[in-house]
């Protein structure tokens, strides 16, 4: 026979066999709580705890049915209603709309025909490379613009695959 050694009350053979050798009364463990456990939105989980813990969980859980919790944005501090009265107020009273001035960039181009001749007769004296290196260095100190550049280069490349034949005989009919 299993009795409490406090107070000498038969104990339950349940509660003897999880080794317990007091009866309910006599007994100073704490009874055990429970708190819910959402790890995500469904399929919650019950964990036993300690009364004082699951007071302090339910505090501190923002899913807590407990009734102390304040209230916290709209409905606290009544900002639906600050919202809903800046909404109507800007409806019917709207801001002016501000004027932009956009000043149009103006960069003044070497003119184009003054640069093909520059290139060209760098072209006719030192060569190829030298007449394109010419125009990337015009191009870098913003003496002519990209359109320019490449049209001129375009031009260089085709001329560099002509024969020299070829080229006297272009030369002679400019």
């Amino acid at each position: 026979m299993n009795k409490c050694t406090k107070c000498e009350v038969k104990i339950d053979d349940h509660r003897f066999h999880l080794g317990y050798t007091e009866c309910v009364d006599c007994s100073e463990t704490e009874k055990y709580s429970a708190h819910t456990v959402y790890p995500h939105k469904t399929g919650g989980y019950i964990q036993p705890v300690k009364k004082s813990q699951s007071d302090d969980l339910k505090r501190m859980d923002r899913r807590s049915t407990s009734g102390g919790r304040t209230a916290k944005g709209i409905y606290a501090d009544q900002s639906w209603d600050r919202w809903l009265e800046q909404y109507w107020h800007n409806k019917y009273n709207p801001k002016p709309k501000k004027k932009r001035v956009v000043k149009a960039v103006k960069i003044n181009y070497i003119p184009k025909d003054i640069v093909v001749k520059d290139v060209m007769a760098k072209f006719n004296s030192r060569g190829y490379n030298s007449a394109v290196d010419l125009l990337t260095t015009m191009y870098q100190e913003d003496k002519i613009s990209l359109i320019t550049k490449s049209d001129l280069t375009s031009r260089l490349a085709g001329l560099q695959m002509l024969t020299k034949k070829q080229r006297k005989y272009l030369a002679k009919l400019q």
